[in-house]
């Protein structure tokens, strides 16, 4: 009886122990399903600070607080918004039209920016004779784009296009060539297609666009490799004086009127997209 009763003591001593240990880890569980809670219950208030902060900033500057909405509403607003344009005409005209004094700026700007959309439109169509105006080599540029989509199995796309404004934003006169850089910014639906497929770009979000149109004026290019500056001279037919500047229409040395050979032409060389 004595034996039997330290066996029930052994064995309730070993589950007093087991109960303890089984109490220790209960607690230590409820300790960390505590602390996770609260930790869950932290960044869930973060978070939903966070998304009050945005919803209140969308709210602000997009005039609602759907923050997918104002994203939405924000693509779209800057997909409107015309660039800006580098019009410095009130500092290069002076210069310009000492050089030409019968330089026609109006007249240009207007070319440049017909110049510009039929470049676009002739990629559009994959035509070249699309392209109004221009000298050989925006010719052959245009050309090169145009072939290298064929290549590639791709239709590049602009439509709707429309202009905004064209500037004077350039001019040098480097003594071989006289180059004018005109500015503009363009909107359209630019994109590019690979079969029924769009590959690049969006057919439902305009795009805004900035581009240089560079106008040349340039005496014929072989005698230009040739005679270099030399060729830029023209000799005073009254007393044989030599009469530089492109613009120069009397004789500096004896002051009769001078009338430069005319184997100069102002063309359209160059039209690049800028930033």
């Amino acid at each position: 009886m004595g034996i039997l009763s330290a066996g029930v003591i052994v064995i309730l001593v070993l589950v007093i122990i087991i109960l303890v240990i089984v109490a220790v880890i209960a607690a230590a569980i409820i300790g960390v399903v505590k602390k996770t809670t609260r930790s869950v219950k932290n960044v869930t208030d973060s978070v939903n600070t966070v998304v009050h902060t945005a919803q209140t900033i969308s709210k602000v500057t997009t005039g609602t607080s759907d923050i997918a909405e104002g994203i939405r509403r924000t693509t779209f607003e800057y997909a409107a918004t015309p660039k800006t344009v580098s019009d410095n005409a009130s500092i290069y005209l002076p210069k310009i039209a000492k050089d030409f004094p019968e330089f026609n700026n109006t007249e240009m700007v207007t070319r440049a920016g017909n110049v510009l959309t039929s470049y676009l439109f002739a990629i559009d169509n994959s035509d070249a004779s699309k392209l109004k105006e221009g000298n050989e080599e925006l010719k052959n540029k245009l050309q090169m784009q145009i072939d290298l989509n064929k290549d590639k199995g791709y239709v590049e796309h602009y439509e709707r296009i429309k202009l905004h404004k064209c500037g004077l934003s350039n001019y040098v006169n480097d003594g071989a060539k006289c180059v004018i850089t005109y500015q503009a910014a363009v909107q359209y639906l630019h994109y590019i297609t690979e079969g029924d497929k769009i590959k690049t770009g969006r057919n439902d979000l305009m795009t805004q666009a900035k581009y240089n149109i560079d106008l040349i004026y340039i005496q014929d290019r072989d005698k230009v490799d040739k005679y270099s500056d030399m060729a830029l001279s023209s000799v005073c037919p009254h007393c044989g004086a030599p009469v530089k500047g492109t613009g120069e229409k009397v004789c500096p040395y004896c002051g009769s009127p001078v009338e430069i050979i005319n184997i100069y032409a102002w063309s359209f060389a160059d039209i690049k997209e800028t930033k």
